[in-house]
């Protein structure tokens, strides 16, 4: 929707709107925009951009224009009921990849901050839940406002995750929630030291008693296993051999800029191999 936006009042190419190039002037309005989620989920109703697979790249891309903003999103949960169990977990579990990942961003935005541990204590509440009982509204209506929360959250930025998920996602064509919440172990173990304060007050919303690093990735590692995600990205058929140009790839990618640690391609190789061997 957002890129026929993008395209529908000018004969402006689709690339040229690609983040990280300059804006292109408008002189035509785009049309109004009214999103409304199907799953909880991308959190993408909120904001501008779009990701879109170049597919002779094989790499993905966000593209977006400042003057292009939704002028009303619509939270119906009932849409979601109908969501299979797999797609309510995967997309779920991009949700809270989104809230944790905007909180761990470098920078102070109260905002963003807030609405992302708001958004990450629905989403550890319900998505076991809304997994379990397909046509619990409560939870299903937990979901997309947490999910809509982590996806403002994400203003900030992203990190490593979706960096490498993007690339991973463009080449082998897998579900990119589901690939978020694989890799996701693996970055925290790489991001979390050093990141004690934030990780308390995710913990805390959470529930959590224990806030130490472990502790915390222990329980996300809890909610993967519940929601039945694969340990491995082999498990969903990509080879060990990707690994250094996924990473050559993932590095270009704006979420690697925002992340808390600053990774060279090496050390994304090294992660993206974890990943695939066992991620947890």
């Amino acid at each position: 929707g957002k890129s026929i936006c993008l395209t529908a009042n000018n004969d402006i190419d689709l690339w040229a709107f690609e983040f990280e190039q300059p804006d292109p002037e408008i002189t035509t309005p785009f049309p109004t925009l009214i999103t409304i989620p199907t799953t909880a989920g991308t959190g993408a109703e909120t904001e501008s951009t779009a990701m879109i697979t170049h597919v002779a790249k094989g790499m993905k891309f966000c593209i977006w224009h400042p003057q292009l903003k939704p002028s009303l999103a619509l939270l119906d949960p009932e849409l979601t009921a109908g969501l299979p169990a797999n797609l309510t977990a995967w997309t779920g579990a991009d949700a809270m990849t989104h809230a944790i990942e905007a909180f761990l961003v470098p920078g102070f935005h109260p905002l963003c901050d807030g609405l992302a541990l708001e958004g990450l204590a629905l989403i550890n509440r319900w998505l076991p839940v809304a997994v379990a009982e397909p046509g619990n509204m409560t939870a299903r209506g937990g979901m997309l406002v947490g999910s809509c929360l982590a996806g403002i959250a994400f203003m900030k930025g992203l990190g490593l995750v979706h960096a490498i998920s993007h690339m991973v996602g463009a080449e082998y064509n897998t579900q990119h929630g589901l690939t978020n919440a694989i890799v996701l172990p693996v970055v925290l173990r790489y991001n979390l030291p050093g990141e004690e304060a934030k990780v308390i007050r995710m913990a805390q919303a959470m529930g959590l008693e224990d806030t130490s690093n472990e502790a915390f990735i222990a329980a996300v590692e809890a909610m993967l296993d519940a929601i039945a995600i694969p340990t491995s990205l082999a498990d969903i058929g990509v080879p060990a051999e990707c690994s250094q140009r996924i990473a050559e790839k993932a590095i270009q990618d704006s979420a690697a800029g925002t992340n808390p640690r600053q990774a060279t391609v090496a050390e994304i190789r090294e992660l993206t191999e974890t990943a695939i061997a066992r991620a947890r």
